[in-house]
């Protein structure tokens, strides 16, 4: 793949379009699920780990409660801003901690949280076993931590679409990007990474949510748009992103005028 074609996170467009896009379209029902499925917030010390502009962050301030404290954390600016923003003006000061940095070096104390969260962020850390190794770092014993990452490309339809009309119009680079946060751990080796990092129970199952874009087909070309490789997309010529949106158009996979197929994720828990 060229140096050129990379993900720029620092970019603020990348940013605002997955915090208006992609976390309303797709972001939020998996959140409210992961949430509601993992109840035990409550009084708790939280790391929302690799937070991006809040879509956790927001459901964990009604469910930690005042004697509780989320511990925001993500390494993009740009993403952090956004996310610190929302809470300012709602006196949040000391339930929320917004922390810029890396997954990799984790600035808390040993043996301090109840529980980490993660949600789509792991497949974007360059080294996963020492962030494995952070999380269980700052765990206290019996601590836990709950991550979630998408399946490959070939079970998350709309995904699949895209990269297949990328390669269709000869941008096969522009493919093997978006394909990263997909394509990127077989679950054995997902698990295999927390065992080494010390875990003594690490259990992984797969879950999938029908993609439902309430406003159609005008929704979903805005969604490709907002994925990652939007600045990428938006930087191809006028001629290329009509062939793209047509031929995605004539392929993408809907049942009616809003399902637009599945997204597969593998949703890991383990106790430190």
């Amino acid at each position: 793949m060229s140096k050129d074609i990379t993900f720029n996170f620092a970019d603020s467009s990348v940013a605002e379009a997955y915090d208006q896009v992609l976390v309303p379209l797709l972001f939020e029902p998996w959140t409210k699920k992961l949430i509601n499925e993992n109840r035990s917030w409550s009084s708790r010390y939280v790391l929302d780990l690799a937070c991006g502009t809040g879509a956790v962050t927001k459901h964990l301030l009604n469910q930690v409660t005042c004697t509780g404290k989320i511990f925001a954390l993500d390494l993009n600016e740009e993403m952090l801003a956004i996310n610190k923003a929302k809470f300012e003006e709602m006196g949040c000061e000391d339930t929320i901690e917004f922390i810029h940095a890396s997954a990799e070096t984790i600035p808390i104390e040993d043996n301090t949280l109840d529980i980490v969260i993660c949600q789509q962020g792991l497949q974007f850390f360059p080294d996963k076993l020492k962030a494995a190794r952070e999380i269980y770092r700052v765990l206290h014993k019996g601590g836990k931590l709950i991550i979630s990452t998408w399946l490959p490309v070939s079970e998350c339809d709309i995904i699949s679409t895209l990269c297949e009309t990328l390669e269709t119009i000869q941008e096969e680079e522009l493919s093997q990007l978006m394909r990263i946060p997909f394509d990127h751990m077989p679950k054995e080796e997902l698990k295999q990474t927390f065992v080494e990092a010390g875990f003594n129970t690490v259990k992984i199952e797969k879950q999938s949510m029908d993609l439902c874009l309430q406003g159609g087909m005008d929704e979903a070309i805005a969604f490709i748009y907002a994925t990652p490789i939007g600045p990428n997309l938006r930087a191809l010529s006028k001629e290329k992103q009509e062939t793209l949106e047509r031929i995605f158009k004539e392929n993408v996979k809907h049942t009616n005028e809003i399902n637009f197929g599945k997204m597969v994720t593998h949703v890991l828990k383990a106790q430190k």
